[in-house]
């Protein structure tokens, strides 16, 4: 049974002194009053009033327990009221991790978002690392990438795919590659971290045809931050994800190469800490804007 709505039918009982009255405050009928209060008795295991044709009597039992009913619904409504409120105006502090590749887009649309929520503070870290959510004490974290068995939450927002790009004065320079082949005769830059093995081999798919390439490497970037800048700089051909850049594709400032050929989608996610409540008012905030940063930019 609905126990919070069965407390609020009996409070409304007492203080209409009838049922008739209760009913009527609470717009519903009066059998269906006393069906609810009938079986939060028997749910409690004790009379709660004594009824007769004209008027109700609390037991002793029934009066102690209405005393507590009274305080826990004033609580509730305070929660509800605090909650509500809460959505309007955000506060506090919300702390979000990101991975390298989304700090450009969201820290340049970001200023939009605390335009709407002037008494809220946002800290930012990099980190792609789902476990960061616990161990740095985040809010949430802007992941892309499969989130392998674990008891975090991954709520899935969209894709990313990598995009072979240069700058055209590079491509001036060395030509435009028709191939993935081709890459063998232009210089690389890739992200790798210090402790794996660095991303020395780009696999392209074009129409069910699978294509993979050693790449002569130029430049290592080992905090995950500078393949866009690498690129804007000619350092070579770099393959960021498309949200990385999509800003610098449509303004000419990069220029993608190879487009027939794509790569394998990754996930977007927003990494959360529990399923055992639900998330604040501003981690769903954060996550509506950047869900919104997130279909303007695949326009």
């Amino acid at each position: 049974m609905d126990k919070l709505r069965a407390m609020k039918f009996f409070c409304r009982a007492v203080e209409g002194k009838s049922f008739a009255a209760a009913a009527r405050v609470l717009d519903v009928v009066p059998s269906a009053l006393s069906k609810t209060i009938a079986s939060l008795e028997q749910e409690l295991g004790f009379r709660l009033m004594n009824r007769s044709t004209r008027r109700l009597a609390l037991t002793d039992e029934g009066s102690a327990y209405y005393e507590q009913c009274v305080l826990l619904l004033e609580q509730v409504e305070e929660m509800e009221a605090c909650g509500r409120e809460g959505l309007r105006q955000l506060k506090g502090t919300l702390r979000v991790g990101m991975h390298p590749a989304l700090r450009y887009p969201v820290l340049m649309e970001l200023g939009r978002f605390l335009d709407r929520n002037i008494d809220l503070k946002v800290e930012t870290e990099i980190t792609n690392s789902p476990a960061s959510v616990l161990e740095r004490g985040l809010d949430l974290v802007l992941h892309i990438g499969k989130l392998a068995d674990s008891s975090l939450v991954a709520r899935r927002l969209g894709w990313a795919r990598w995009v072979t790009c240069a700058s055209p004065a590079y491509l001036q320079a060395w030509g435009i590659p028709q191939h993935p082949d081709q890459l063998a005769n232009h210089r690389a830059v890739i992200y790798g971290r210090q402790d794996e093995e660095s991303n020395t081999t780009w696999t392209f798919i074009r129409a069910g045809e699978r294509c993979s390439v050693n790449v002569p490497v130029s430049l290592v970037t080992r905090d995950g931050i500078g393949l866009a800048d690498a690129a804007l700089g000619g350092c070579g051909i770099a393959r960021p994800f498309d949200i990385a850049v999509h800003r610098l594709l449509v303004s000419g400032e990069l220029r993608s190469v190879l487009e027939p050929w794509t790569s394998i989608r990754s996930e977007v996610s927003a990494i959360l800490p529990s399923s055992s409540r639900p998330p604040s008012a501003k981690v769903e905030a954060f996550i509506d804007f950047f869900s919104g940063m997130l279909r303007r930019g695949r326009r």
